[in-house]
């Protein structure tokens, strides 16, 4: 009698530890997806727990001194799940057994590169342009959109680039852009004021450019001007009286402005007859644009005082300046270093204009294993062919991903500014659209874009949606919890909710 009963109460015993097992589960599955879809959301999500936890276990066996408590980890990447409760058991109480515990631990975890089935590649472009400045122009460090943007940017770096990467990785690139893209953080020699050049500007410069880093010849300074310019439009600058003057050894400026010709809307690498245009949008003294083609005059070289150059990519101040371009704001490549990218986004500056085409392409040269030349070592991009293997776990071996972040309107190329919206525009959606049928998935997010007005509000909308994947990878962050929130969810779009325990 005494064994009959004990299967009776075992199996009493067994159904409600299931039910309650079957329970925390999903009522952690679905805190976990509060997490994954809204900002700011532990309150939430904890709360949803325990709804979900009480209502499917109304029909389970009631257990005696039942509780259920959810909590988030330290590292607020698992939610924390805990069942007490005991059943009672008239059979074995004969056997001195009143009652058998009723007690279940369980955690579910977002897991990001090491454990998440696949290596992330991700390269964000983040627009510093001087209407992130509360002035409108700039150039700023702190403000409330500058600082949201740093903000959200940072929690993403935080969600995805964790040390534990065991089996997979997670890197992100930074690109931030202006009126130009910087891409040293100090002068041709390497020297960096700041400690972030991670890249000789000049040495670099050279691979992308074709131009030494040094420049002697003679020049055509301005002696009197009039107008002044500003850090979002060209103004009305003029100059009055040029006299020319001969300069040695001006150093280059370590920024470039938009590719043209046939591989403008590619992702080739640097080479004869597709260079990158530099500071100046074009490659004085050499040539006019991305070509090999030499300018016929204006290269202000040998003993010709009357033929002076006209060019704005040398300076004998160009080491640390860049004109709307900061040296904080040198783009970073791939790196799986969590504080390195949280102290370059910290250090941002906002000046300058929208040269979206630009950024945008940036942003794919940082992930295209074309470059591989330009970024070696542990910033090399992976394969595009590993962007369709399969791992034995279902996931892709490799995803490469672009997360393209502005507050305004493209409205400038090869450095200049004012220039037409719908050209620069539909130039940047071509690369897009490039991007995308390499197999790169692509998230945008429009910031405060309701301050447009409503033609530039539509185009810039239009811009971004076209741009993105799909409609939902498209996030209209109206003000600075919005873009927190899209942050968060582009970065726990990236993530594997599982029960990890």
């Amino acid at each position: 009698f005494g064994f009959i009963g004990a299967a009776v109460d075992y199996g009493r015993w067994h159904n409600a530890y299931s039910r309650t097992v079957s329970a925390l589960d999903a009522s952690l599955l679905v805190a976990g997806r509060t997490l994954q879809t809204e900002t700011n959301s532990t309150d939430r999500a904890l709360a949803a727990a325990h709804t979900y936890f009480n209502e499917h276990t109304k029909n389970r066996l009631a257990l005696n001194h039942a509780t259920a408590t959810f909590s988030m980890s330290d590292d607020g990447m698992s939610i924390l799940g805990k069942a007490r409760g005991d059943i009672s058991t008239p059979f074995m109480g004969l056997l001195n057994v009143a009652n058998l515990p009723v007690n279940v631990d369980s955690a579910a975890s977002l897991a990001v590169g090491g454990s998440g089935g696949s290596n992330l590649e991700i390269s964000m472009m983040l627009d510093v342009t001087g209407s992130m400045c509360a002035n409108g122009e700039g150039p700023c460090t702190s403000g409330s959109k500058l600082d949201a943007m740093k903000s959200a940017a940072k929690d993403l770096i935080n969600i995805v680039v964790r040390g534990d990467a065991t089996q997979h990785k997670t890197r992100v690139a930074l690109v931030p852009f202006s009126t130009r893209v910087r891409v040293g953080g100090g002068d041709s020699r390497g020297h960096h004021g700041h400690g972030h050049g991670n890249i000789s500007g000049g040495g670099l410069m050279k691979k992308l450019t074709n131009l030494d880093d040094t420049w002697s010849g003679w020049y055509n300074k301005c002696k009197d001007a009039s107008g002044s310019g500003n850090s979002e439009g060209g103004g009305n600058w003029h100059c009055n009286r040029y006299e020319a003057e001969h300069v040695n050894n001006w150093e280059i400026f370590p920024c470039v402005s938009d590719r043209t010709g046939p591989e403008e809307f590619s992702d080739e690498a640097p080479r004869a007859n597709a260079w990158l245009n530099a500071h100046g949008g074009g490659r004085f003294p050499l040539s006019n644009d991305s070509s090999d083609t030499p300018i016929a005059d204006g290269a202000g070289l040998g003993h010709r005082k009357t033929d002076p150059a006209d060019q704005w990519n040398y300076d004998d101040n160009a080491s640390g300046y860049c004109a709307d371009s900061d040296e904080a704001n040198a783009i970073q490549p791939l790196t799986d270093d969590n504080d390195k990218l949280k102290t370059r986004i910290d250090d941002l500056v906002a000046y300058g204009a929208t040269a979206g085409q630009l950024g945008t392409a940036w942003s794919w040269y940082m992930l295209s294993p074309k470059w591989s030349s330009i970024w070696d070592g542990d910033s090399t991009p992976g394969l595009y062919s590993d962007l369709t293997v399969t791992n034995a776990n279902g996931s892709k071996k490799l995803r490469k991903i672009a997360v393209l972040m502005t507050d305004g309107v493209y409205n400038t190329r090869r450095s200049w500014k004012d220039q037409d919206p719908v050209s620069v525009s539909n130039n940047a959606m071509t690369i897009c659209a490039n991007m995308k049928a390499q197999g790169i998935e692509i998230f945008t997010v429009g910031f405060e874009l309701d301050q447009l007005d409503p033609a530039e509000r539509a185009r810039a909308r239009n811009t971004l949606e076209s741009c993105g994947s799909d409609i939902s990878h498209f996030y209209d962050a109206i003000d600075p919890d919005k873009i927190r929130m899209a942050f968060r969810d582009i970065a726990l779009k990236l993530s594997t909710l599982y029960i990890s325990k």
